[in-house]
């Protein structure tokens, strides 16, 4: 029984998470815990616990007479995020030239084709899952554990942002190029055109981000 409360509280902390994520629930939403337990179909227990993982995790805000809010990311913080990410990903293709093998270029070649394909029939949310895999295989080729886990926890809002700038006119076009050059430059084996390739891109995604928000208020 223990188990299976554990198990539902962070089940429905990762499908609430998901849905944030995703863009089902926008900033600023209030989290009903009646609401979500009717459309999940289980009580309020598991609820109430997961929105209290979520406020601990920074994704929800618990304010008087409403509840559970999704939080509203201040750009401020977002342009820090990706500042820290910026210095992360940077190393982690520094270390990774030097790791990468065949196996792993054509890993990353496979993922490039598959971003090109989802251009036809576009969706943002897959585009972006690819988007994952590419950066998350340069990561494992680092071979650095703490920058791999620093990463991964900043991963889901990177994500959360990602989906939404890919929906900017050509964002998806850019992204693909760059992750391209990034490739050119692990694939010479080169670690100085690979730094600055994933550099740029790293700059181009802070820029787009604030395009994006700066747009969604006016």
């Amino acid at each position: 029984m223990i188990e299976k409360q554990l198990s539902y509280k962070y089940k429905v902390y990762q499908k609430i998470k998901e849905d944030i994520i995703t863009g089902v629930y926008s900033q600023g939403e209030v989290l009903n815990e009646r609401k979500l337990a009717e459309t999940m179909g289980i009580s309020r227990t598991p609820i109430r616990e997961a929105l209290q993982l979520l406020s601990t995790d920074g994704w929800v805000v618990n304010e008087v007479y409403k509840g559970a809010v999704v939080r509203t990311f201040d750009i401020n913080y977002v342009m820090n995020i990706q500042k820290v990410r910026k210095a992360l990903e940077i190393l982690a293709v520094e270390d990774a030239v030097l790791n990468i093998d065949s196996r792993g270029i054509k890993d990353l070649d496979s993922i490039i084709l598959k971003q090109e394909k989802c251009l036809t029939n576009y969706n943002p949310k897959e585009f972006m899952k690819l988007d994952r895999e590419f950066h998350e295989k340069i990561y494992s080729y680092s071979q650095n554990d703490v920058l791999i886990s620093l990463l991964m926890n900043i991963n889901d809002i990177i994500r959360y942002f990602g989906i939404k700038i890919l929906m900017v006119p050509e964002r998806n076009v850019y992204t693909l190029a760059e992750h391209q050059a990034v490739l050119d430059g692990m694939k010479e084996k080169d670690s100085v055109k690979a730094k600055r390739a994933m550099e740029n891109h790293m700059i181009f995604t802070s820029e787009a981000i604030l395009k994006y928000t700066m747009a969604s208020k006016s």
